[in-house]
């Protein structure tokens, strides 16, 4: 646990990774995903709650072609986000990073670790928390990783959100407009040391330049 400091609270993350046992292997059983429950507990109440949390996938398109799985295999088993990452990240003929990727950073492993989102209540915001459980996600499941890639896109805008007035009310986004909310949230994750990918959305960090 760590504490946050100003707001005495003592914060941690509980991690729990999904994946299947199946004796043959598919494109789809390299991509693992991961869940993060942000707790926080006061000093006064040692009973912890919820207060956010964090959820990321790990693709290891390295070891799926290690175990036999072919690029067009690994193209026709990623859908939903994970596949604009495939697109513009991969080659698709070879499964390997693009060339035009590997000169831009320096990339060491074959995986990929995606941050997908992380959500923290309103108490626990502006104290660096939410950079602090993307940091500690990459130190854990980071290892074998080239890169650790991310889609900055404000969760008030989302149609999960933007459709549940609920779910609005409780995230209690900053009175931005769509094109001030992601030009900040984007420079959040700037600090954090992630950079662009060219104009397509996509924020990248070189696990050997981090």
């Amino acid at each position: 646990m760590s504490s946050s400091g100003e707001c005495n609270y003592h914060v941690g993350i509980v991690f729990t990774l999904s994946t299947r046992l199946q004796k043959d292997c598919q494109a789809s059983d390299f991509i693992q995903s991961i869940s993060g429950r942000v707790f926080a507990s006061q000093e006064a109440d040692k009973r912890e709650r919820q207060f956010g949390y964090l959820n990321a996938s790990l693709v290891q398109f390295g070891s799926a072609l290690d175990h036999g799985i072919t690029a067009d295999q690994l193209g026709d088993g990623i859908c939903g986000s994970i596949a604009e990452y495939w697109e513009q990240m991969f080659d698709v003929e070879t499964g390997r990073w693009k060339d035009e990727i590997r000169e831009e950073f320096e990339i060491a492993g074959s995986d990929l670790l995606i941050i997908d989102c992380v959500e923290l209540d309103p108490i626990l915001r502006g104290q660096g928390l939410g950079l602090a459980a993307v940091h500690r996600t990459i130190d854990i499941f980071g290892s074998g990783c080239g890169l650790v890639a991310c889609k900055p896109w404000p969760l008030q805008f989302t149609p999960a959100f933007a459709t549940n007035r609920r779910k609005l009310q409780r995230l209690k986004p900053p009175a931005f407009n769509q094109d001030e909310a992601v030009r900040k949230l984007r420079l959040y994750w700037s600090k954090a040391g992630f950079w662009p990918l060219g104009e397509v959305g996509l924020y990248v960090m070189s696990l050997s330049q981090r």
